[in-house]
C-alpha cells in the first residue's frame, strides 16, 4: 500500500537534471514562438508559390523566385534569432536574475549559442524540404546541375556560410546594444563589412576579383582548402568576439554600464521654475507626439538615412548590385520597420497599460502614434522614384500603363508595406518578434494579392481599398493594445483584417467585371448562326495555292493619319518618318500619313534573309528568287518572306533615302548609303509585285475557307506594305505635287510597275465582301467550339478565335467565359455594320471604343511577343479594325496611275 511519502521518492530515484538542461530548455522556449512563426511562415509561402503556379501557370515561379524564399526565409530566423534571445532577456529583467544562478557566463553564452544554431538549422531544413517537395511538384523531377548553383553566382555552401555569418553578426550586436530594434539596426553595417571582408579575401586566395570570381563549387582542389582555412580562421576569430563580449556583458552584478547615461544616473531629472512657468503642462496630443518622436526616432532616423544613401548611391553612379539590393530588399525593410515601430514603443514593458488606466482616447493615441512613422514612410515613397529610376515597367504586369500609374502603384505597395508592418507591430505576446514576422506576413499577404492583379490586370486602384482595411483594422486593435491584450483576439482579429482586405479586393473585381459584362443579344445570334457559308470542295482545294507558314514572320501595325488637321510644320514632321526628305511644299499638298511598326519574328522562319552588306551575289539571289514567286507557284513564300518584302518596298527606300542607319536582327547596324553601291529599285519593283500578288490571291481565297487570319496576317499586311511603297515612288515621281516628272531609265520602269501593281490591288466590293465573309466564318467556327477542349485534353474541339488566348486558365472562369462570348458578339456586330454601312474615320470616337474592345479580346497577358503583347489598342491589320483612310489612299493611288495613263 502506497504513501503519502512515494510522492516524494520519485525525485529522488530519477536522474535530476543540470543547471544547463534548464538554460537550454529556457532558451529554447524563449525562441519556440519565432520558430514556430518561421516554419508556418516557410510552409505557407511555398504552398501559396505552388498554388498560385497550379492555378495560373503563367506565374509558375522559377529557380530564382523559389531560391529566393529558400535563402530568405532562414536568414529572418537567423535575424531574429540573437533579439529575441537577449533583448527579452535585457526588456524582462532577467538577466541580472541569471548571474545569481549556480551557472558561469560561457554556460549562460554556450546554451544560447547551442539553441540559436540548432534552431537556425531547423530553418533552413523546413526551407529546404518545402524548396525541393515545390521543386519536385512543379516540374516534376530533380536536377542537381540546375540546383547547384542560386541566383547564377552563388554556391549553396557560400549561401551557409553568408547565413552562420548573420548569426554571429547578431549575436555581436546584440551584446553590445541593449535595445532588440537597435541591435537589428546595428546588424546591417556589421553583415556588410564581413561580406566585403569575405568577398575580397576569397578573390585574392583564387586570384580574381570578387565580382567575377569563381564559387566554392568551381573553384579547384586547393582553393577549397585554402576558403575553408580562411572560414575556420573567421569563425574563430568572431567567435574571439563573441566571448569577450559576453563576458564584460554577463559577469557581473549588473549590466548598467550597457545603459545609456541618462538612465544610469542615480537622480533623475528635475525641471526648474523657470521651465515650468515658461513652459505649461503640455497638451495631451504634443506631449504623446513627442513621446512617440522619441520612441521611434532610431528607426525614422536609420529609414531616412538609408534611403537619402540609395539616392545619392545612384546619381553618383555607384554600383548597379548595391543599388538593387538596397531597392529590392532595403525599402520594403524600411517600410515595414517603420510600421512596426508605431507601436513598438508603447508595447515595450507594458507601458499600453499607462494609457488604459488613464482613459485617454484611443482615436487619440492612434493618430499620435502613426503621425512621425507616417510621415517617415511618406518621405520614402516620395524619395523611391529617384532611388529606383522609376519607369514604366515597375508595374507593368499589373496593368499600369504611363509613368503616373508607376508612380502610384510604387506609392500604394509602400503604403501596404508600412500598414502591414503597423498590424504586426500590435500582434504577439513578445513586440521585438514583429519586426520577423512583419516580412512573413507581408509575403504571406503579397502573394495572393498580386497574383489575382497579375491574373486580372489593370485593376491596381483595388489596392487601395486594402490599404483602408488595413489603416481601419489598426484603429480597431488599438483598444486592445492599450489593454495589454496578446492573445488570439489581437492576432485572430488582425489576420482575419487582412483576409478582409483580400476579400474587398475579389469583391470590387468580380462585380466590377459582372457589371461590364454586355448583355446578351439572342436575336443577333439566331441570324447570325442562320447564315449558311459555301462548302469547301475538293475542287476549291486543289485550285488554291497554298502559304508557307514560316514565311509570314511579320507581325505590321498600320496607322493613317489625315494631314488636313494639323498645320504646316507638324505635317512635315509626320511626314518625314515615311518620306525622310520632305519639304515644305510637297508636304503642304499631301493629304495622309502611314505609320507601320512591323515586330519581325527571325526565329523559325523559311527565309528571313534581307539586303545588308556589300554583296553582288546576295542581289542576284534575291533577285531570282523574286522572279521565281513572280511565277506560277503552287505555295506562296518559297523563296522570300514578309520582312523580306517589307524591306525592299519600305525600310531599305527610306535608309537609302536618309542615309541613317539599318539595323540587323542581331542588333548591329550599318550605314544603307555607304554599303549599298546597288540601285535597289529592280528588286523594290519586283518585291511589290510580289506582295500586290499575295494580297489579291489571299483575298480572292480567304472567303472559300473563312480564313480570318490568313486576311489579316497576308492579304491586309501585304496591301498596306504595297501602299507604303507605291507612295515612295510616288513621292520620287513627284506624283504629290506639281514638278515634272523624272525622266530616267529607272524612273519610267518606277512609273510602269506603279501602274501595274495599282491595277492588281483588289476592289473596294471585294475588300469588303471578303472581310464579312471571313468575320462571320471565325464567328460561327467559335461558337461550335467547346470551352472544356482546352482544358480536358479534348484538342480538336476547341474555341478558337485568331490569336485570342482561349487556353488561358482565366477561361476556366465561367463568368469569363460569358464575357468572353458576349464582347465578342458586340466587337464582330459593331464591325460587320461599320463594312455594311461605310468604315469610319481615324478618330472616330466608336472607332477608337472598338480598338480597345478588340484589344481586350486578344490581349495575351502570358506572351508580350504576340501579336498584341500587353497594348491595349488594336490596330490594323493585326485585329479586324479597318479604316476609311486605307480606301481613300488606295482611291488616290488609283487616280496616280489614271495621270500616267494619260499621253
Amino acid at each position: 500500500m502506497a504513501t503519502s511519502l512515494d510522492a516524494f521518492a520519485y525525485p529522488a530515484v530519477s536522474r535530476p537534471r543540470s543547471a544547463f538542461q534548464h538554460l537550454v530548455w529556457k532558451d529554447f522556449r524563449m525562441l519556440q514562438t519565432l520558430l514556430l512563426a518561421g516554419v508556418i511562415g516557410t510552409a505557407a509561402l511555398f504552398f501559396l508559390a505552388v498554388l498560385r503556379a497550379a492555378i495560373d501557370p503563367v506565374s509558375d515561379p522559377s529557380l530564382a523566385t523559389l531560391s529566393v524564399l529558400w535563402v530568405l526565409l532562414p536568414n529572418l530566423v537567423a535575424l531574429g534569432i540573437p533579439p529575441i534571445s537577449l533583448g527579452t532577456e535585457n526588456e524582462e529583467r532577467t538577466l541580472d536574475w541569471l548571474r545569481t544562478l549556480p551557472v558561469t557566463w560561457s554556460q549562460v553564452l554556450l546554451s544560447k549559442l547551442l539553441v540559436g544554431f540548432a534552431a537556425w538549422a531547423l530553418a533552413v531544413l523546413i526551407a529546404t524540404a518545402c524548396f525541393v517537395l515545390s521543386w519536385v511538384v512543379l516540374r516534376g523531377e530533380w536536377d542537381w546541375g540546375e540546383i547547384g548553383r542560386i541566383s547564377g553566382s552563388e554556391s549553396i555552401f557560400e549561401l551557409m556560410v553568408y547565413g552562420v555569418g548573420l548569426l554571429i553578426c547578431g549575436w555581436i550586436a546584440a551584446l553590445i546594444v541593449r535595445n532588440p530594434v537597435g541591435s537589428v539596426m546595428l546588424v546591417i553595417p556589421l553583415i556588410v563589412g564581413l561580406t566585403l571582408l569575405w568577398n575580397y579575401s576569397i578573390a585574392g586566395l583564387v586570384s580574381t576579383h570578387f565580382h567575377h570570381g569563381v564559387t566554392f563549387l568551381e573553384a579547384t582542389a586547393g582553393q577549397r582548402v585554402a576558403i575553408l582555412c580562411f572560414a575556420v580562421v573567421c569563425l574563430v576569430a568572431l567567435g574571439a568576439v563573441i566571448a569577450g563580449l559576453a563576458r564584460h556583458r554577463l559577469a557581473g552584478a549588473s549590466d548598467h554600464r550597457w545603459q545609456a547615461p541618462a538612465v544610469a544616473s542615480t537622480s533623475a531629472w528635475q525641471p526648474s521654475v523657470v521651465q515650468v512657468a515658461w513652459h505649461a503642462k503640455p497638451r495631451p496630443f504634443r506631449a504623446l507626439l513627442w513621446q512617440q518622436v522619441r520612441q521611434t526616432r532610431l528607426v525614422i532616423g536609420v529609414a531616412c538615412s538609408l534611403s537619402m544613401f540609395a539616392v545619392v548611391w545612384g546619381l553618383v553612379g555607384g554600383d548597379s548590385d548595391i543599388q538593387r539590393a538596397l531597392i529590392v530588399l532595403g525599402w520594403p525593410a524600411a517600410q515595414l520597420m517603420l510600421g512596426v515601430a508605431t507601436f513598438h514603443g508603447d508595447r515595450r514593458g507594458m507601458r499600453q497599460g499607462f494609457f488604459a488606466d488613464r482613459g485617454w482616447s484611443p482615436n487619440l493615441i492612434w493618430v499620435t502614434r502613426l503621425i512621425p512613422t507616417a510621415l517617415a514612410s511618406s518621405f520614402l515613397m516620395v524619395l523611391f522614384p529617384f532611388s529606383a529610376g522609376l519607369d514604366l515597367y515597375i508595374g507593368m504586369p499589373y496593368g499600369t500603363v504611363n509613368l503616373w500609374q508607376a508612380f502610384a502603384f510604387s506609392v500604394v505597395v509602400q503604403t501596404l508595406l508600412f500598414l502591414i508592418g503597423v498590424l504586426t507591430g500590435q500582434w504577439g505576446r513578445r513586440p521585438s518578434l514583429a519586426f520577423f514576422g512583419a516580412p512573413v506576413v507581408a509575403l504571406l499577404w503579397m502573394l495572393p494579392a498580386f497574383g489575382l492583379l497579375a491574373f486580372y490586370g489593370g485593376y491596381t486602384g483595388l489596392l487601395w481599398l486594402a490599404a483602408g482595411v488595413l489603416l481601419f483594422a489598426t484603429r480597431r486593435l488599438t483598444p486592445l493594445v492599450m489593454e495589454g491584450v496578446s492573445s488570439a483576439a489581437v492576432w485572430g482579429r488582425g489576420l482575419a483584417y487582412c483576409l478582409l482586405a483580400l476579400g474587398v479586393m475579389c469583391l470590387c473585381l468580380f462585380t466590377h467585371r459582372w457589371w461590364t459584362t454586355p448583355p446578351e443579344m439572342p436575336q443577333w445570334r439566331k441570324e447570325m448562326l442562320a447564315i449558311v457559308q459555301e462548302p469547301v470542295t475538293p475542287e476549291v482545294i486543289e485550285s488554291t495555292i497554298g502559304v508557307l507558314p514560316g514565311t509570314r514572320n511579320l507581325e505590321l501595325n498600320a496607322d493613317v493619319y489625315p494631314l488636313d488637321r494639323f498645320d504646316e510644320g507638324m505635317k512635315k514632321i509626320m511626314l518625314q518618318t515615311e518620306f525622310p526628305n520632305v519639304g515644305t511644299a510637297d508636304a503642304g499638298k499631301m493629304q495622309f500619313t502611314i505609320r507601320l511598326d512591323p515586330s519581325i519574328n527571325w526565329s523559325g522562319s523559311a527565309r528571313v534573309e534581307a539586303i545588308y552588306g556589300n554583296q553582288p551575289e546576295r542581289f542576284r539571289d534575291r533577285a531570282l528568287a523574286l522572279e521565281k514567286e513572280l511565277g506560277p507557284v503552287k505555295m506562296m513564300g518559297e523563296s522570300v518572306s514578309q520582312s523580306e518584302l517589307y524591306s525592299l518596298c519600305v525600310s531599305t527606300p527610306i535608309s537609302m533615302k536618309s542615309g541613317t542607319r539599318t539595323f540587323r536582327s542581331d542588333g548591329s547596324y550599318f550605314y544603307a548609303g555607304q554599303y549599298h553601291p546597288f540601285d535597289w529599285r529592280p528588286l523594290r519593283r519586283k518585291a511589290l509585285e510580289v506582295a500586290a500578288k499575295w494580297s489579291t490571291l489571299s483575298r480572292e481565297q480567304a472567303p472559300k475557307f473563312g480564313a480570318l487570319g490568313e486576311l489579316l496576317e497576308n492579304a491586309e499586311t501585304n496591301e498596306w506594305i504595297v501602299i507604303a511603297g507605291l507612295r515612295q515612288i510616288a513621292y520620287d515621281q513627284n506624283l504629290f505635287s506639281d514638278r515634272p516628272l523624272p525622266q530616267g531609265e529607272e524612273d519610267r520602269m518606277d512609273r510602269e510597275v506603279f501602274v501595274r501593281v495599282v491595277d492588281q490591288l483588289a476592289s473596294e466590293d471585294l475588300r469588303r465582301e471578303s472581310r464579312q465573309r471571313c468575320l462571320i466564318a471565325e464567328w460561327q467556327r467559335f461558337q461550335t467550339g467547346d470551352w472544356s477542349g482546352w482544358f480536358d485534353d479534348e484538342l480538336g474541339n476547341e474555341k478558337p478565335f485568331l490569336e485570342a488566348p482561349l487556353s488561358d486558365p482565366l477561361y476556366r472562369l465561367g463568368i469569363e467565359q460569358k464575357r468572353f462570348e458576349r464582347k465578342l458578339d458586340v466587337a464582330v456586330r459593331t464591325t460587320l455594320e461599320q463594312l455594311e454601312d461605310g468604315l469610319p474615320e481615324w478618330d472616330d470616337p466608336e472607332l477608337a471604343e472598338q480598338r480597345l474592345l478588340w484589344g481586350e479580346l486578344l490581349k495575351d497577358r502570358r506572351n508580350a511577343q504576340n501579336s498584341l503583347g500587353h497594348q491595349e489598342l488594336a490596330s490594323p491589320p493585326r485585329a479586324p479594325v479597318f479604316y476609311r483612310e486605307q480606301d481613300l489612299m488606295i482611291d488616290e493611288l488609283r487616280q496616280m496611275a489614271d495621270r500616267l495613263r494619260e499621253p
